[in-house]
């Protein structure tokens, strides 16, 4: 059987939080200084690999989602869709608000006080994907198997 729809979605998850843990080594007034060059090569990763999260949710996620007929899982769909459009613009502005080591070196208070926000808001959000959103895909993909007859079904042979 092929892997559900959401596992790459699931693996990207997995590729934010380590990134987000490599981040958090740094984020304390002692060692932030120190390590602002390593922090902001951190956070360009972090931010490539939600583009490129945020890119494919757009592809595989979103459509099913928002095509179902039933109108709670729309609900859903249309809920976190909001959510991320809104939030997307403040992630923006912090990443563009610390550009280089240099800017975190300079105000480190502020830049571990908005890191702290953004990580924290990005862990609730992957959270909440893979506790509610995503078993909404998974089980339309389950459901899908149900639909398959004849010829369609190819039974594993152990």
């Amino acid at each position: 059987m092929a892997a559900l729809k959401t596992a790459p979605l699931r693996q990207q998850h997995e590729a934010l939080r380590q990134h987000m843990a490599e981040l958090k080594k740094n984020l304390n007034p002692f060692l932030l200084t120190q390590h602002a060059t390593e922090v902001r090569a951190t956070l360009t990763r972090l931010f490539g690999e939600f583009g490129k999260h945020l890119q494919q949710e757009a592809k595989d996620l979103y459509p099913p989602l928002s095509a179902s007929e039933d109108p709670n899982i729309r609900a859903i769909a249309e809920r976190f869709g909001l959510e991320m459009k809104q939030t997307l613009p403040r992630m923006a502005e912090f990443n563009r608000n610390w550009p280089d080591a240099a800017s975190i070196r300079r105000n480190a208070g502020q830049f571990l006080k908005e890191a702290d926000g953004m990580t924290k808001w990005l862990e609730r959000r992957i959270s909440a994907e893979n506790a509610e959103l995503y078993p909404l895909l998974d089980k339309m993909d389950v459901d899908k198997l149900g639909d398959l007859t004849g010829s369609d079904l190819k039974i594993a042979r152990i």
